[in-house]
Parts: C-alpha cells; sequence; structure tokens
C-alpha cells in the first residue's frame, strides 16, 4: 500500500489541515506512511499503529528509518475483532471501509469510538459515492471489484457513512473533501 501512498500522503494530510492532536492512532497502519505523514505534519505529537502481528515488524523498519520510531508505539492486533488502543484523541482510517459490509463498519466504528479520548476526531480516507451510486466512474468500478473480492465488502455514499458513524456514537459528520477516487475524506467526532 506504500506504492499506492507515499506520493499522496502529504497532499491528503495537508487538506486536514490545520491539523491539531497529541496522539494519532493509525488504524491497520500497515507500513507506517500515515503514521509519519501525520507525524511530519504536527512535530509534537505522537502515534500509535495497530496492525496484524505480522506487520508490527514492517512498520518497525519503516519508522526507524525514518527516524520517528521513538514518537511510535506499534501494537499488534485484528481491528476487526480486537479492541484499539486507547487515549488518542485522532484516528485515522485509511481505504478500509470499503473493505467491509455496513454491519462490519457499524462494529469498527463503535470499536474506534470507545477507543478514542473524549471529543476525539476519526478521519476516514476512502471512496465516496453520489447518491445514484454510478459516480465517481472509478468508485462504481471498484465496487464491483469489493462484490467479487470480498464477502461484504463495497463503495458507500456519504450518507451511509454518516449513518454508521452516528449509529457508532459520532456526531458532526461531515465530507470535508469529495475525491474521484480513494482519497475523499469524512470527519467525525466523538462527543
Amino acid at each position: 500500500m506504500n506504492n499506492f501512498t507515499e506520493a499522496v500522503a502529504p497532499l491528503v494530510v495537508g487538506r486536514l489541515m490545520p491539523l491539531r492532536f497529541q496522539r494519532v492512532l493509525d488504524i491497520g497502519g500497515a507500513s507506517g506512511t500515515w503514521t509519519i505523514a501525520f507525524l511530519l505534519a504536527v512535530p509534537n505529537a505522537t502515534g500509535v499503529l495497530f496492525d496484524l502481528p505480522e506487520v508490527v515488524p514492517l512498520a518497525r523498519e519503516r519508522l526507524t528509518r525514518a527516524g520517528m520510531i521513538d514518537r511510535v508505539t506499534l501494537v499488534a492486533g485484528d481491528y476487526n475483532v480486537d479492541p484499539m488502543p486507547g487515549g488518542a484523541d485522532f484516528a485515522w482510517l485509511s481505504a478500509i471501509a470499503h473493505q467491509n459490509s455496513r454491519a462490519q463498519n457499524r462494529a469498527l466504528y463503535a470499536r474506534i469510538h470507545a477507543a478514542l479520548a473524549p471529543l476525539g476526531t476519526l478521519v476516514i480516507r476512502d471512496i465516496v459515492m453520489d447518491a445514484s451510486r454510478t459516480e465517481p466512474l472509478a468508485g462504481a468500478l471498484f465496487a464491483v471489484n469489493m462484490l467479487v473480492g470480498t464477502e461484504g465488502g463495497g463503495t458507500f455514499t456519504f450518507d451511509e457513512f454518516r449513518e454508521d458513524l452516528e449509529s457508532a456514537g459520532f456526531s458532526d459528520v461531515e465530507l470535508i473533501h469529495r475525491d474521484e477516487g480513494m482519497n475523499s475524506l469524512i470527519r467525525a467526532r466523538k462527543a
């Protein structure tokens, strides 16, 4: 995934500026591309990268090379079943929602909500479809890919994201950037 995201990470993070957080939770953080981008944007912050046990060594290696390992806690776990590491005031969920059904996402959002500090923020980076589900075209084609490649994944409209986030306890859900591909951004707050 680093090959797809390293080049766009600074631009996407830039769309969220000004960012104010003390601790970012990068859910399914892989090798740390997004963790690095967020910690570069907020130099006094720390991070928690949460991913599968077999991925954590890759993240450790990359974060060490980037000179950021002392700012990041690496936690092994499965975001689909394990509780999220707590204490972050900002959570990042990148290109994960489309792999899940809406029911799976509601459960995931509830685990994120429980882990976030009071008044914490969740930002989701994913494809966001229009109400007709035909635009963006790349998202409609990607939905077919998810239909074939996952048990319940797909692409979702903003209204579906909002309903699912609100059912998990989030409020102030807003689409802060619409993109033709994977770089749409939705922000929600823990009340």
